[in-house]
């Protein structure tokens, strides 16, 4: 499901998507994800999991938050 959804995305809405993933910026990637133009209009759901499957895809771009003082 979640591939269908990837598939159907622009290029520069796919594209988008990654850099706002390996940014840890999911939310922003979600808005990018329905804002696409794709009808019918992807449910929050359906985003979030193609999301969590980028995020697999990028692990290696991904950079860890820095540690936070406590």
């Amino acid at each position: 499901m979640t591939s269908d959804l990837w598939d159907a995305l622009p290029a520069a809405v796919r594209d988008k998507v990654d850099e706002l993933v390996v940014q840890g910026r999911s939310v922003q990637a979600v808005f990018a994800i329905r804002s696409s133009g794709v009808t019918p209009r992807p449910g929050l759901r359906a985003c979030q999991d193609l999301i969590a499957e980028r995020g697999v895809a990028l692990a290696d771009r991904i950079e860890p938050p820095p540690p936070h003082d406590v």
